[in-house]
C-alpha cells in the first residue's frame, strides 16, 4: 500500500502511510498525558507559520491550531469523565474581563460594516485565544513543575528560532525562503541597512519582538532561579534571543527589553539593585542615543535609528496612514468590523492604509470603545502582575516567574503600538499563556507554602 501510494500519489502521501502508526501513538499518549498535548498546540503554533512556507496545509493555519484546542479540551473532560486528577478552572477576575472582551468581539459580528467571512478569520485570535489559552493554563499548569517544564519547552523553541535565523544570516535562506524574501518581503525586509532576518515567524517585526519578550523574560528568571544548570540554560535563551532580536532588524523590538526592565527595576522593590538597574538602563540607553559607537555594524546602526524617531521615514509614514484613518474613524464608533483591515479591497477606507500596529489595528477594526476595552485590558493583567509581585506572593521562585511575565508583557504591549505582533502566531499565543501563568501564580504559590508547612 505505501509503495502504491509512493508511485502513483506522490510522495508526501507515501510518507504519510508510513507515519501513521506514529501519529496514532503521538495521539496516545497526548489523550493519556494532556501536558504533552497543550505543548504540542503550543509547538504548533510556534511552528506552523514556517511549515507553510515549505507546503500546503489541507486546512487553513488558524483552523488546525482550533483543531488542536478542541483536542485539548475532548482530552481534558476525557480525563475528567475517568475521574483523573487535574488542574481546575479558577474564574479570576482578569478572566472574566477577558470573557467581557471576548463578547465584545462577539458582537462585532453585527457590525454592518464587516461581514461574516472577515469576521470569523480574526475574531478567534483577537477576541476567543485569550479566554481558552487562559483556561488551559489552569488546567495544565498548575504546578511549578509544570511552569519550569513550559519554560523550558518555550526555551528550546527561542533557540532553534534565533539558530534560524542565524543560519539565514550566514549560511543564507533556502528556495522556500527566498522565494518569500524576494518578492512579497522585499519592500519591508530588503533595506537600505541590509536584510532583516525573520526565521521561521510571519516576518522580521514578529521575530524580533518575540525575541526582545524572551530576552526579558528568561533574563528575569535566570536572575531567581537557584539552579547553576537551569540558569545557565536561561542565560544561553537570553544571548542568542538578543542577537536574534537585534539582526531583525525590528526597532521596535529594543522597547520590550527597555520596559520590560524598567517595570522589572520597579518592582525590584530593593534601593540598591533599583539605583543598578537604573543605571544600567541609562548606559544602554546613552550608548545608542548619544554615541556612535559600533556604527560600522548595520545591526547595531539599524537599532540606534529607534532612538530617533522624528527622522525614522517608516514612523513618519506610520504617522501620516494615521492622520489619513482619523479622518474617517471619527463615525465608527465600533470601528469598521472583525477583518475589515486586511480584506480592506478597491474603493474601500482603508485600501492602501497598513495599520502597522496592533492597538491601530485594534482601534480601526472596533472602533474607539473596542480600542479603550482593550487597553484597559492589557493595563490590568500588568496591574494584577504588579500587585502579586510587591503585595501578595510570598515563595521566590513564583515571584520571580509572575514578574518576568509581568515584565515581559508590559515590554511587548509597548512595542504592539509600533508593530502588529500581539495577535500574530506564536507571539499572541505566548501572550495568552503568560497571561494566565499571571493569574494562575497566588494558587501555586499557597499550594507551595502548604507544602512547606507540612515538612
Amino acid at each position: 500500500m505505501g509503495v502504491y501510494l509512493f508511485l502513483y500519489t506522490g510522495v508526501p502521501q507515501g510518507f504519510l502511510f508510513y507515519l501513521l502508526p506514529l501519529i496514532f501513538l503521538f495521539v496516545v499518549l497526548c489523550v493519556s498525558f494532556p501536558l504533552l498535548c497543550f505543548f504540542f498546540l503550543y509547538v504548533a503554533a510556534y511552528l506552523i507559520t514556517g511549515i507553510t512556507r515549505y507546503m500546503t496545509l489541507p486546512v487553513p493555519m488558524g483552523g488546525i491550531i482550533d483543531l488542536l484546542i478542541l483536542f485539548n479540551f475532548l482530552t481534558i473532560s476525557l480525563h475528567y469523565v475517568c475521574g483523573n486528577k487535574l488542574g481546575k478552572i479558577y474564574f479570576t477576575p482578569f478572566l472574566f474581563i477577558s470573557i467581557l472582551w471576548m463578547f465584545f468581539c462577539f458582537f462585532e459580528l453585527f457590525n454592518p460594516v464587516t461581514s461574516f467571512s472577515n469576521w470569523i478569520t480574526t475574531v478567534r485570535s483577537i477576541g476567543i485565544h485569550i479566554v481558552l489559552f487562559q483556561i488551559l493554563v489552569f488546567l495544565n499548569l498548575d504546578s511549578l513543575k509544570k511552569l519550569r517544564s513550559f519554560f523550558t519547552l518555550w526555551g528550546v523553541l527561542v533557540l532553534i528560532a534565533a539558530l534560524k535565523a542565524v543560519g539565514q544570516k550566514y549560511i543564507g535562506f533556502d528556495s522556500s525562503e527566498a522565494a518569500w524574501l524576494y518578492t512579497s518581503g522585499a519592500h519591508t525586509h530588503i533595506i537600505y541597512s541590509g536584510i532583516r532576518y525573520f526565521s521561521f515567524f510571519t516576518d522580521a517585526a514578529n521575530f524580533g519582538c518575540h525575541m526582545g519578550l524572551a530576552l526579558v523574560v528568561f533574563t528575569i528568571l535566570a536572575f531567581y532561579e537557584k539552579s547553576i544548570n537551569r540558569r545557565g540554560f536561561y542565560i544561553v535563551v537570553v544571548i542568542l534571543a538578543t542577537y536574534g532580536m537585534m539582526i531583525s532588524g525590528t526597532r521596535a523590538a529594543i522597547a520590550v527589553p527597555f520596559v520590560g526592565f524598567t517595570f522589572f527595576v520597579i518592582l525590584l522593590k530593593e534601593w540598591k539593585l533599583i539605583i543598578a538597574g537604573v543605571f544600567v538602563l541609562a548606559l544602554v540607553f546613552s550608548f545608542f542615543n548619544f554615541t556612535t559607537i559600533g556604527n560600522s555594524n548595520a545591526d547595531i546602526r539599524r537599532m540606534r535609528t529607534a532612538f530617533s524617531f522624528s527622522k525614522d521615514a517608516s514612523f513618519n509614514v506610520r504617522l501620516e496612514n494615521q492622520k489619513k484613518m482619523r479622518s474617517f474613524m471619527h463615525g465608527y464608533p465600533f470601528g469598521l468590523g472583525l477583518g475589515s483591515s486586511k480584506h480592506a479591497g478597491e474603493g474601500d477606507m482603508m485600501h492602501g492604509i497598513a495599520t502597522d500596529s496592533s492597538f491601530v489595528f485594534v482601534w480601526i477594526e472596533t472602533g474607539m470603545i473596542g480600542l479603550v476595552l482593550y487597553i484597559l485590558l492589557c493595563i490590568s493583567i500588568v496591574g494584577f502582575g504588579i500587585y502579586y509581585v510587591l503585595a501578595l506572593l510570598k515563595t521566590p521562585t513564583i515571584k520571580g516567574i509572575v514578574a518576568a511575565s509581568t515584565s515581559g508583557l508590559a515590554g511587548i504591549m509597548v512595542a504592539g503600538y509600533a508593530n502588529e505582533v500581539l495577535h500574530q502566531m506564536p507571539t499572541g499565543q505566548t501572550v495568552y499563556i503568560l497571561m494566565g501563568i499571571i493569574m494562575l501564580s497566588p494558587i501555586i504559590d499557597k499550594q507551595l507554602a502548604h507544602d512547606d508547612q507540612s515538612l
